[in-house]
């Protein structure tokens, strides 16, 4: 049937039922079908070449264990639970676990500090983590400090002291689980993410958050019940664990998680090994994998078709790898609040340098600042009725930030696009500053809250700096107390401070020393001119 977005946009329906459990709808619902109980759910493999393999009947089983360890806990409807986890199989099954029991599992970077983990901890007022044994030093520090925060959950080996082993726990629990009759308007879990006050915050996601991924699924990911599905990314980014895991169970397909390092010559060679028909990545990846493309021998005939989110993709990258793999790279746009609801879409031209359109369902669109759509070819803020079932129910415990997300019936996204006369949508800018780099969104907010901390900073403004396309670093422009300080060892100090302080991949990459910063009027930091002058 031919693709016709027109029809497809008016046409579609959302059926949200009363009740929904997200674990119940990825592993249940296909272990009880003939056609699906003992298909492999999930294949994990990790750089040492240890494989593992999941049918759908399996995982519904471990998740129902895995329910009832944290019932044998005294984790109720509600109870937060930390994931401090690798690409490990525990990391979604725990995740599917905890909400089958109305738990909200909180999936989290293995990068943050021990500072930054401590903060989740505080916010979300988690009831337990669950971690490994080479991670559990970051959460450890933090014992005591929280008074929810009661239980450590341990996969592997060695136990520390006054942990829970993991694996042994849940081998005495029952596989029979009544699942928890959640609602779809509950709450299922928790993604923090960049915020504007110096602090993550946390995003909260109803039940019927996974409904209102289908359309992504069906016209971005273009998922068939038979397919084989693998993301690059890490779990604990809504994008790998979304359409790496949730969308595609939800759909019936197999899943693939890679457990090593990154290394973009693995990714070609378990795309060759499992026949990966639908494959997943952030530009950056795709421009790694270009480059050891010749070095190895692959074999991509399985390979139908390949997504790019996260950050932007260049026409340079797009024509490259339609050029030399064949293969084209469908962009797509998206935001923790609301998951991915702008994109390319098998059947429709793609635009090169366009995230594409708004999938059918999420009736996105552009407005001014009074609320009004605007016309073609003039700039207006994304924005999404506030009924679409996949946008956030708040930020945990943030009235005002929530309220400032929505503007009468629409909900905010803060990124400025105009649309062309076909309908595509072109990224203009972002309203609140937030930097893309290298497939991570860095809030400027929460590297200047640190640097600020330094005894010898007076005030400093963190901005993104584009050296070339699609290589946007981190760069902090600082004021000192005093300029009586040698400026290359300073610069090296406050980096290796930050370092210490905050996740990798947060940390300015440059520091650029002014005697002062520009300003508006009201004292409002002008990044956009430190963006431009440098």
């Amino acid at each position: 049937m031919k693709f016709n977005y027109q029809n497809l946009c008016r046409s579609w329906k959302w059926e949200i039922p009363t009740y929904f459990n997200i674990g119940r709808d990825c592993t249940d619902r296909h272990a009880k079908s003939e056609s699906h109980g003992n298909r492999i759910a999930l294949y994990w493999e990790n750089e040492e070449g240890e494989i593992r393999r999941f049918t759908f009947a399996e995982i519904a089983r471990i998740t129902n264990k895995i329910g009832n360890a944290l019932i044998s806990l005294g984790f109720q409807k509600g109870d937060r639970l930390l994931i401090r986890l690798l690409n490990l199989p525990e990391f979604p099954l725990v995740f599917l676990g905890a909400i089958k029991i109305g738990a909200v599992p909180i999936p989290s970077s293995t990068m943050l500090t021990t500072e930054e983990i401590d903060y989740l901890l505080d916010d979300s007022k988690s009831k337990g983590v669950i971690t490994t044994p080479e991670l559990y030093e970051g959460v450890e520090v933090n014992r005591g400090h929280h008074k929810k925060f009661k239980y450590v959950l341990i996969v592997g080996q060695p136990i520390p002291s006054a942990c829970v082993d993991f694996t042994e726990l849940i081998n005495k629990c029952s596989e029979n689980l009544s699942v928890a009759e959640t609602k779809a308007d509950d709450v299922a879990y928790i993604c923090y993410t960049s915020g504007t006050t110096g602090f993550t915050k946390g995003v909260v996601h109803a039940q019927r958050a996974l409904i209102g991924h289908d359309p992504a699924a069906r016209y971005w990911q273009a998922l068939k019940p038979d397919d084989i599905v693998m993301h690059a990314g890490k779990l604990n980014w809504t994008y790998t664990l979304g359409t790496g895991c949730l969308d595609p169970w939800r759909l019936g397909c197999s899943t693939v998680i890679y457990g090593g390092d990154h290394n973009p010559k693995k990714f070609f060679e378990l795309i060759t090994k499992y026949r990966v028909n639908v494959f997943m990545a952030v530009p950056t990846v795709y421009r790694q994998m270009l480059r050891v493309s010749d070095e190895i021998d692959c074999d991509l005939s399985s390979l139908r078709h390949a997504l790019s989110a996260g950050e932007h993709l260049s026409e340079e990258l797009f024509h490259s790898w339609k050029n030399e793999l064949g293969v084209e790279l469908y962009d797509g746009l998206g935001m923790s609040e609301l998951s991915y609801y702008l994109s390319n879409m098998p059947g429709m031209p793609i635009k090169p340098g366009s995230p594409g359109k708004p999938q059918p369902g999420h009736r996105s669109t552009l407005i001014d600042e009074v609320g009004k759509e605007v016309r073609v070819g003039e700039i207006g803020v994304l924005a999404t009725p506030k009924d679409d079932p996949g946008i956030m129910i708040q930020y945990w415990e943030k009235h005002d930030e929530t309220e400032n997300m929505f503007r009468g019936n629409w909900f905010v996204s803060g990124d400025f696009f105009y649309k062309d006369d076909d309908g595509y949508f072109w990224l203009v800018g972002r309203e609140d500053d937030i930097i893309s780099t290298f497939g991570y969104r860095v809030s400027p907010f929460e590297v200047e809250r640190v640097l600020n901390d330094h005894p010898v900073v007076l005030e400093c403004a963190v901005t993104g700096i584009e050296l070339e396309e699609d290589k946007t670093i981190t760069t902090a422009f600082v004021v000192l107390k005093d300029s009586r300080h040698e400026l290359e060892r300073l610069k090296q100090e406050l980096l290796d401070y930050a370092q210490r302080r905050l996740a990798r991949y947060k940390c300015p990459k440059e520091i650029i020393f002014l005697e002062s910063l520009p300003k508006t009027p009201n004292g409002k930091i002008k990044r956009k001119v430190l963006r431009n002058s440098y």
